[in-house]
């Protein structure tokens, strides 16, 4: 195995990760959203928890969203 399908390989396997963090974070937030912020499979209030960690970019918090 070269260096780089070894590289290609672990992207590959990152982005997938990535892919179903976000997937997660998506489902987590409508879920609260529809049925309040004591759902039991994603933990509390994870809106306020995106919100306080955009507050904390300052400014730049927007843009990081987008």
């Amino acid at each position: 195995m070269n260096m780089n399908s070894w590289i290609s390989q672990t992207t590959r396997y990152l982005n997938k990760f990535l892919e179903v963090g976000v997937l997660l974070l998506g489902v987590s937030v409508i879920a609260e959203i529809l049925f309040g912020p004591d759902v039991p499979f994603f933990g509390s209030q994870v809106t306020e928890n995106i919100i306080s960690l955009l507050n904390s970019l300052g400014n730049q918090g927007t843009a990081a969203l987008i």
